[in-house]
């Protein structure tokens, strides 16, 4: 178990204060799923507000976490009286005629969901997602705070990025709330491997019945992968950076923090080379974060109302150029084949065009709405929602192409994040605009990017992919036309129903719900085979007869399909021109 790199004794906030905050945490029924957190306060005020913030950075939607919170109580301090206090809202408590010393109480249930913005305890580890557990004084998220943990008779190891106490590893301390939201803890009876990485510490922590040599392998292959990063960068932001990964139940997912990342995996995959791979690039695209969103970002996310949304509509560049560079850091550290690079580039493109989304929604609007849209998904979303991550990314992959060629291979976005980093986060302390990132890409490369991409910005249409990637002689195939159902269903005890309906614009709609229950396809009784065999057989354009039931009552559809291409790929042309060739080399040479 590592300590931090710099410790402290005391809380140094270095000013004088009217407000000591000191929480502890304890396990108040680990059977029952319950932290209990105390708040000292000492102060020289008589009436404050204190809240539970509503949402999580990094995760873009209003989670209500009060919903958990129970037993608030407020005692004196020094006499234990219970001081009165009064709920004015669903995640705000006001204490009055408050003495100089007193402590808030309360616990919180932390079973809902195994995920990596919600608290949760057990009895081989616990998570605590901060701002779904610590509360924080109205209008004074600047203030320092200590958080010690009274868990050590379950958990002995208490792992979090931020600064511990020097003689008590269970003490910990925060500049301010904004740090102290950032900084996840996770409690575990696991040891952690370390490795280093440019001038960091790496702490990893695998939650879960995996082998110390596992836990080594991954420490080895994320030092190529951050030191791949580093060096893309050319330096390393802080000398201290915690990986969590819970292997314990199948889950998938990761949330970046100033100087950690928790990412969750299933623990049944880790043994197939491809899945690994995919964790891989899990942890590399929330390693990437520690510098494009929590140093380099968009204006707007930070600093943070914690009550209410911080709206961007640049969440392609925060999401979008980290998910290109994920898998593109993976290739140049050597875990994917040039093939298997490019498989997945056209994974990504071919999934944008699986439906219309493209004309439904523009790449600013996925992100400025994702708090309506993207996190709150139904079973529709697919064919109207455009994912910022997804098509951010290839609009990422096509801006560098462009860049590449237009610079004549000198400039790319590599050196435009160095001078954002240097200008804004190092100079000016805070987020850019929209404005400002594309002036940066003009200053830096003299190429204009706005012209160039704008309108696949602002309005609802699919990006030219074909004819950027011919840039460096990437060539589609498309072959053996066939039809498509339209539809995506799945078998439950041996009868077929409707889980996936796939619009597309050049098809007439057709009666067909989610959960309909296929009982005969073309006269004949419906089976998984016999569905296969449809689609199978199927050319486009091509009707077929659907009986089915709805509801307990018996409907009929007519299906027209669709064209789809059994082979669909993209290659690399080796007949293109010569300056193509020697942009492509460069693109898979370089680190651009």
């Amino acid at each position: 178990m590592a300590k931090e790199p710099q410790e402290k004794t005391g809380t140094e906030s270095g000013q004088s204060n009217s407000l000591h905050l000191d929480f502890e945490v304890s396990i108040f029924d680990l059977f029952k799923h319950y932290f209990q957190v105390k708040l000292r306060v000492q102060t020289d005020q008589t009436e404050l507000n204190f809240c539970l913030p509503s949402w999580t950075p990094g995760s873009y939607m209003i989670r209500d976490y009060g919903t958990h919170l129970h037993k608030f109580n407020v005692r004196n301090s020094k006499t234990g009286e219970i001081i009165p206090f009064e709920m004015i809202d669903l995640h705000r408590w006001k204490l009055k005629n408050l003495p100089a010393e007193f402590e808030i109480s309360y616990i919180i249930y932390a079973f809902e969901d195994f995920t990596v913005r919600t608290n949760y305890l057990e009895t081989e580890f616990g998570f605590i997602n901060p701002p779904a557990l610590f509360l924080y004084p109205e209008g004074k998220l600047n203030q320092p705070s200590t958080v010690q943990f009274q868990v050590s008779e379950f958990f002995p190891y208490v792992y979090s990025s931020l600064t511990r106490n020097a003689e008590n590893s269970h003490v910990f301390y925060a500049n301010d709330f904004d740090e102290l939201f950032d900084s996840p803890f996770h409690l575990s009876k696991q040891n952690s491997v370390f490795f280093a990485a440019g001038e960091t510490k790496h702490e990893l922590l695998v939650e879960g019945d995996v082998t110390f040599d596992f836990k080594t392998k991954l420490a080895s292959d994320l030092k190529r992968i951050t030191e791949t990063q580093i060096e893309w960068m050319m330096e390393s932001p802080n000398p201290y950076y915690l990986f969590v990964l819970n292997l314990s139940l199948p889950a998938y997912g990761g949330l970046e923090h100033r100087a950690s990342s928790i990412n969750y995996f299933n623990p049944e995959l880790i043994s197939d080379e491809e899945e690994y791979k995919r964790l891989l690039e899990l942890l590399s695209h929330e390693y990437f974060h520690l510098w494009n969103i929590k140093r380099i970002r968009p204006i707007a996310l930070g600093p943070f109302d914690y009550q209410k949304p911080n709206l961007t509509r640049e969440l392609w560049i925060a999401e979008g150029f980290t998910s290109f560079y994920d898998v593109y850091f993976l290739y140049h550290s050597g875990f994917l084949t040039k093939e298997e690079y490019f498989s997945k580039l056209q994974s990504d493109i071919f999934s944008l065009e699986d439906n219309d989304a493209d004309s439904w929604m523009s790449l600013e609007e996925s992100s400025f709405t994702a708090w309506t849209k993207y996190y709150k998904r139904n079973g529709n979303s697919h064919n109207i929602t455009v994912s910022y991550y997804t098509k951010g990314g290839v609009l990422a992959l096509c801006m560098n192409l462009f860049l590449l060629r237009e610079s004549k291979e000198k400039k790319t976005i590599r050196h435009v994040f160095h001078k954002l980093n240097e200008v804004f986060v190092k100079t000016k302390g805070r987020g850019f605009t929209k404005q400002e990132f594309f002036d940066t890409v003009k200053e830096v490369t003299d190429v204009d990017l706005k012209t160039e991409f704008n309108d696949y910005l602002e309005n609802p249409k699919p990006i030219p992919v074909d004819h950027y990637l011919d840039i460096i002689g990437i060539r589609r195939i498309q072959t053996d036309p066939t039809g498509d159902t339209g539809f995506k269903a799945k078998e439950k005890n041996g009868n077929l129903y409707i889980q996936k309906l796939l619009h597309k614009s050049e098809i007439p709609s057709f009666d067909l719900m989610l959960d309909d229950e296929i009982l005969a396809i073309n006269g004949k009784r419906a089976t998984a085979n016999s569905l296969q065999k449809l689609e199978k057989n199927l050319r486009p354009g091509e009707k077929f007869h659907l009986i089915l039931s709805r509801s307990g009552k018996i409907k009929e559809s007519m299906i027209t399909a669709s064209e789809f291409y059994k082979t669909k790929k993209f290659v690399i042309a080796e007949d293109c021109t010569d300056d193509r060739k020697e942009l492509r080399d460069f693109f898979l040479r370089n680190i651009v």
